[in-house]
């Protein structure tokens, strides 16, 4: 989760993005991350049984991913342009949340983003574009499961195939424009 929240301005009960499960860089990449859904979430309280997680929330989750995911592969993009080379930025990414002494700390990401890519409060992101289809439901105790694919790039705007599932059953899908402003204040 180190990853993820010094990632993202969002804190629980509003990170949608509990862990980041693999990263595959180049000029598609793909970001797969997780959270799973538990009885004892906010949303769920004074609410009885079936407990359906709101699909607004898996499109908000799915959301995060792609802001994960840009500015992930914002940092691999810099670090190539300084020649600082990509090792191990998978292995990075998926090892910070360890619960022991395996993790990555923000420090040690700083040291190996660098200082100017880790600052994410200098940057907004916003949604542009939100074209997606809920065809099934998500439930507590279950696994969520997100994969989001930067298809496009246009300056300050990406476009990504987003898909939420459920034990490989999609449960959402479609494509997400988000929209990256730089110092909007």
């Amino acid at each position: 989760m180190k990853t993820v929240e010094s990632s993202l301005p969002h804190r629980p009960p509003f990170l949608m993005v509990k862990s980041i499960i693999r990263y595959i860089g180049g000029d598609v990449p793909i970001l797969n991350a997780e959270r799973p859904i538990c009885r004892s979430e906010p949303v769920f309280s004074g609410v009885e049984p079936p407990f359906y997680w709101p699909s607004v929330y898996v499109i908000e989750g799915l959301g995060q991913c792609c802001s994960l995911l840009s500015y992930i592969w914002t940092c691999e993009r810099r670090r190539e342009a300084d020649a600082l080379g990509t090792e191990n930025i998978s292995d990075l990414l998926t090892n910070t949340d360890g619960a022991d002494d395996n993790y990555y700390t923000l420090e040690r990401l700083l040291e190996i983003f660098g200082d100017s890519t880790m600052n994410a409060a200098s940057k907004i992101g916003m949604l542009a574009s939100v074209d997606v289809e809920v065809v099934g439901r998500v439930r507590a105790g279950e696994l969520l499961e997100y994969k989001v694919e930067q298809t496009h790039v246009l300056e300050n705007l990406s476009r990504f195939a987003v898909q939420a599932s459920v034990e490989a059953q999609v449960v959402t899908q479609g494509t997400i424009v988000g929209a990256k402003l730089e110092n909007p204040l």
